[in-house]
């Protein structure tokens, strides 16, 4: 699992993490204790990865991908455990990010007449019918126009800078990068430099061109959800306060046992809309 904020950001909206050195241990292991307590809630992970999983045979017209948002289908297998598989590629199919539906568009599929059925994919299929290889997560994905050898190398990516849900990217000096997600040669190198149409990084491997970058973007109400829990912790250093004032919060007010993260019901407000009710 990865932090969902950086100190500087707890910093500024904690108060009681303003006095705590950059770079200091205790508040580093405090974000990433709570980033993965927010990421078990919501049952997702929220920066960006690449995925190849297994499905059913579904009995409706679409498949739901476990993970979303989607942020792009790089293939699909037919029938992958079986003597004749059939590879798809991505345009053969309409894709709806946010939700993860995948559904075969109507030029195609009369290429697979004996295969699709009125009410669902290959409902006679069985199981793990379907392999999907895709990116999901909440950030940005673009790729490399050129090869990366290892060392500081400079890249030119098909974009620099974009828009997700609404907010804005860009590639600039300090972005945290995933090259290659999901690949044996992954790595997660900082841009050092960057002039508007590249970058130069260290790279540990090298990276073909073509290569798929990726970063995160974290939603910002996550972000301060995360930072919320984290106050809640500093300012309630014996573990043991419970919620006061006939029931109503005050300030950091929260009910926690020793070793165990209860998110108050302000937090899970904010948590519960990224929570993945697919279990």
């Amino acid at each position: 699992m990865a932090d969902l904020v950086t100190q500087d950001y707890v910093q500024n909206v904690v108060p009681a993490a303003g006095g705590a050195n950059p770079g200091a241990p205790g508040l580093a292991s405090l974000i990433s204790a709570v980033s993965g307590a927010v990421e078990r809630y919501c049952r997702r992970n929220f920066v960006p990865n690449r995925y190849r999983e297994y499905y059913d045979a579904a009995d409706q017209p679409f498949l739901m991908l476990r993970r979303t948002p989607v942020l792009a289908l790089n293939a699909l297998t037919l029938f992958p455990t079986g003597s004749n598989p059939i590879s798809c590629t991505p345009d053969q199919f309409d894709l709806r990010p946010g939700i993860g539906r995948i559904s075969f568009q109507p030029r195609f599929t009369g290429n697979f007449r004996g295969l699709y059925g009125p009410t669902g994919w290959f409902p006679n299929a069985g199981l793990n019918a379907v392999l999907v290889d895709y990116n999901a997560g909440f950030g940005f994905l673009t790729t490399g126009t050129n090869a990366i050898a290892a060392g500081a190398s400079s890249v030119t990516p098909a974009a620099m800078s974009g828009f997700f849900n609404g907010q804005p990217w860009a590639i600039t000096a300090g972005t945290g990068l995933i090259v290659d997600p999901g690949q044996v040669n992954q790595e997660t190198p900082m841009v050092a430099a960057s002039n508007g149409a590249s970058f130069t990084a260290t790279f540990a491997a090298a990276h073909a061109a073509g290569c798929q970058i990726t970063g995160a973007l974290i939603p910002p109400d996550i972000q301060l959800a995360v930072a919320l829990a984290i106050g809640n912790l500093l300012n309630q250093p014996d573990l043991s306060k419970q919620r006061e004032s006939q029931g109503k919060t005050v300030g950091y007010e929260y009910v926690i046992r020793a070793g165990e993260l209860i998110f108050t019901p302000e937090i899970k407000a904010i948590l519960d809309s990224y929570r993945d009710v697919i279990v």
